[in-house]
């Protein structure tokens, strides 16, 4: 009874923590959003470097070391737009846009497979430093890009006592 209770304790804990990180995530992105539709207005970014501050605790917390540094680099790109001079090449703007705009689409995907599958959340994300993204990997690419061994498989049960015979 005592597992059980301490599983449930778990899985609802998890599911607060997941609630919390997505509607955190999501006021970043919403204050990115207004930020590039109105690049001169640098107010819209001030408080996304502190939103993604707390995000980085928490996912280091949960051992999703790969999604901490990603959100460690988005906070450097943010802080870096916040010091830029308004005249920034357009360009470079805009890669800095779609590296914050993918990174902030597979976080949401990790954030939501770590509700209800929080291993696979850990093994199947990795930061590429060289592109400066977190990529979601799986089969053969897992084996190639993943710098850290891999937790042991999942243990998973069936219970087969209720599937109806073949006939």
């Amino acid at each position: 009874m005592e597992e059980l209770y301490r599983s449930f304790s778990d899985r609802q804990t998890m599911g607060t923590v997941v609630g919390e990180l997505r509607t955190t995530l999501a006021e970043a992105e919403q204050h990115l959003d207004q930020f590039f539709r109105l690049p001169g207005n640098k107010d819209a970014l001030r408080s996304v470097p502190g939103l993604l501050g707390q995000m980085k605790g928490v996912l280091s917390v949960l051992g999703l070391d790969q999604a901490a540094i990603t959100v460690s680099r988005m906070r450097e790109s943010v802080e870096g737009l916040l010091t830029s001079d308004s005249e920034t090449d357009a360009a470079s703007s805009k890669e800095v846009f779609e590296r914050l705009g993918a990174n902030a689409g597979a976080l949401g995907f990790l954030i939501d497979m770590l509700g209800y599958q929080p291993l696979l959340a850990r093994r199947l994300f990795v930061f590429d430093a060289d592109s400066g993204e977190l990529r979601h990997v799986s089969g053969r690419e897992r084996a190639v890009t993943a710098s850290a061994p891999l937790p042991a498989p999942l243990d998973l049960e069936l219970d087969l006592s209720e599937a109806e015979p073949a006939s």
